[in-house]
């Protein structure tokens, strides 16, 4: 059994789940990076928040500085309840005013720094480890003034970041829902529309599932566009085995005819031998029971040379081949026993003629016509092979002087098994049909003509696309 191909559907929907994991990752992550992003923000808003509240509570009372902390400062700061908070009040001379006394380093001169345009000072984020854990911190300045004296003091408010992190998590379990449930939906649809999209090719493959093999009418062409060419296809390979079964049958009904008529009369002829007491009739009938078996033997050959012919036209690949090489083996081949019969066979052509082809059909092609001729032909008569190049073409002839074929039989002469009625030399009425299958595949024609004073010219053009 020959390895099952993969799935059409399968592949598809690989391929869509393929890019439907890669665009959810693409979407979590985003979305991972928006959440952070997100909770970051908001709660970076409330450090500033409470920084300003604190901020606007502090002055200058006797060149002391007074922070009169407000509540809601701290509510601000307790809207995250998972979080601890940190604070504390900085003077210039970097001594703790209120609150936690063991900050962490706090970047003094980052902001002193941190201006506006207008020169105002701004709030600097930063995250630093504190008591095991990191927090978030928030430090801005601010310039105290009263009458003659003048003061920098530094507000630092911390949080951890379990609140940030929390909302983070809330918003990616919240997107990955989303997605999850995008990405089967998504795909429910993606099946559904893949199998829209396959069901021609299902009912295509019903519709001729069904079919008894003897049934090769054209299918029904309610296909998509993109499947029309492979149904065209199909159609023409049908309507193609169609032929080539119709010409089987005729051609097997023709044989058995052909074959049947000898068997008969062999069989006769050898019963009345059997029969027949005078030894000279019972020799006159082994004599004809000869004949009627060499008839037979020539028939069979001929069947058996158009049936291996039509398997290479469609096995065997075409190749470039000689045409005088050919020409020239067949000559040798045929010239003593066409000496045998009476008749000279000679060649004529110096040009070497190659086509794309097969060697063994051509070969079959001239040998059958130049057995015809020499069989066909007086004792004493010449037979003429003969190549020559003809513009782009070349002309293959064999002219014989034998008795001719009226202008009535020239048509009718390919057809397999007829015989001119003007021959009365055995034969099994193929050659010429098998002469012509030959050259129409390869592309040239077979024509008749009369030969001067008397006789048949059997002429073979091929076109320019098949010489070389």
């Amino acid at each position: 059994m020959s390895e099952r191909r993969g799935s059409i559907r399968r592949q598809m929907l690989l391929m869509t789940s393929m890019v439907l994991v890669v665009v959810g990752g693409a979407a979590l992550w985003s979305a991972h990076l928006y959440a952070d992003r997100a909770a970051r923000l908001s709660y970076d808003r409330l450090l500033r928040g409470a920084a300003l509240q604190i901020s606007e509570n502090i002055h200058m009372l006797d060149g002391r500085v007074v922070a009169d902390l407000p509540a809601s400062a701290f509510d601000m700061l307790a809207m995250a309840p998972r979080d601890r908070a940190f604070y504390a009040i900085i003077d210039s001379g970097k001594r703790i005013v209120t609150g936690y006394a063991d900050l962490p380093s706090v970047p003094f001169d980052t902001l002193l720094e941190a201006r506006d345009r207008e020169g105002q000072f701004q709030p600097t984020l930063y995250d630093v480890d504190y008591r095991g854990e990191m927090v978030r911190f928030l430090g801005v300045a601010k310039r105290l003034i009263e009458a003659d004296n003048a003061e920098t003091v530094y507000i630092v408010v911390g949080q951890t970041l379990k609140a940030r992190k929390a909302l983070a998590d809330e918003v990616g379990w919240f997107v990955l829902q989303f997605v999850a449930l995008f990405f089967v939906l998504t795909l429910a649809l993606l099946m559904l529309g893949i199998w829209r999209v396959l069901r021609p090719l299902n009912r295509l493959q019903h519709a001729i599932a069904e079919r008894s093999p003897t049934d090769l009418q054209p299918l029904g062409n309610d296909v998509p566009r993109e499947i029309a060419p492979l149904l065209d296809t199909l159609n023409y390979f049908m309507a193609q085995l169609q032929i080539s079964l119709d010409q089987l049958k005729r051609f097997t009904a023709e044989a058995a005819h052909q074959i049947r008529t000898p068997l008969a009369g062999l069989h006769s002829q050898a019963q009345n031998a059997l029969d027949e007491p005078d030894p000279e009739i019972r020799q006159r009938q082994l004599s004809h029971v000869l004949e009627c078996s060499e008839s037979l033997t020539r028939t069979v050959n001929q069947l058996l040379q158009h049936a291996n012919l039509t398997h290479r036209f469609q096995s065997q690949p075409r190749v470039k081949v000689s045409l005088r090489q050919i020409a020239t083996e067949v000559c040798r081949s045929l010239v003593i026993w066409g000496l045998d019969r009476g008749v000279e066979l000679v060649y004529e052509g110096d040009e070497d003629v190659s086509v794309t082809g097969d060697a063994f059909a051509l070969e079959q092609m001239i040998r059958n016509l130049v057995e015809n001729a020499v069989k066909y032909s007086p004792a004493g008569s010449l037979v003429t092979l003969r190549l020559t190049e003809v513009g782009a073409g070349a002309e293959l002839e064999v002219s014989d002087q034998g008795p001719g074929i009226s202008d009535e039989e020239k048509p009718r002469v390919f057809e397999r098994f007829y015989r001119s009625r003007n021959i009365d030399q055995p034969g099994s009425g193929l050659g010429l049909s098998i002469a012509r299958e030959v050259a129409q595949y390869h592309g040239a024609e077979l024509e008749l003509h009369d030969n001067q004073p008397q006789g048949l010219v059997v002429r073979v053009r091929f076109n320019g696309e098949a010489i070389h």
